[in-house]
């Protein structure tokens, strides 16, 4: 007979754009997201380089007639996809874009970039308040220790 055990693993809900349709789950209890976030940020922006020349209409999609940046559009697109999904070790990107391309625009900036500089703010603060209970944590145990310490000693 399987049992289950339950605790908190840090996972919150965020509703996207106030829709509780479009809800991911974020473990904001897992250091390694800054470091995935830093991560993809480095290869989207090598990758980016790659499609520099590629003509994108404001709907993410390739400008017509260019067959070829239609293709590197759609990989693109995957490949962004793919490293969102990523950041959050789950299958976000759908939940996030909802059937938009991640490279759609508004005012120039494309739909991930505005996901990312959204989402990143809140993940470094949840990261940030739980490091500092952390921290209490673990100085009383090593406050602890120093009076134990200081005691040997006399």
């Amino acid at each position: 007979m399987r049992q289950s055990i339950n605790f908190d693993e840090g996972i919150k809900e965020y509703e996207i754009n106030g829709n509780p349709e479009r809800v991911i789950k974020v473990n904001t209890a897992d250091y390694g997201i800054i470091e995935r976030f830093k991560n993809v940020k480095k290869r989207l922006d090598e990758k980016m380089k790659k499609y520099k020349d590629v003509k994108i209409n404001a709907d993410g999609s390739a400008v017509m007639g260019d067959e070829e940046a239609a293709e590197a559009i759609e990989d693109l697109s995957r490949i962004v996809k793919e490293e969102i999904n990523y950041i959050f070790n789950a299958d976000v990107a759908d939940i996030v874009f909802d059937g938009a391309s991640p490279l759609s625009t508004r005012k120039g900036v494309p739909l991930y970039e505005r996901f990312v500089n959204a989402m990143f703010p809140v993940i470094q603060k949840d990261i940030e308040a739980e490091t500092k209970e952390s921290s209490k944590r673990i100085s009383k145990y090593t406050d602890k220790a120093q009076q134990v310490k200081r005691s040997a000693r006399r």
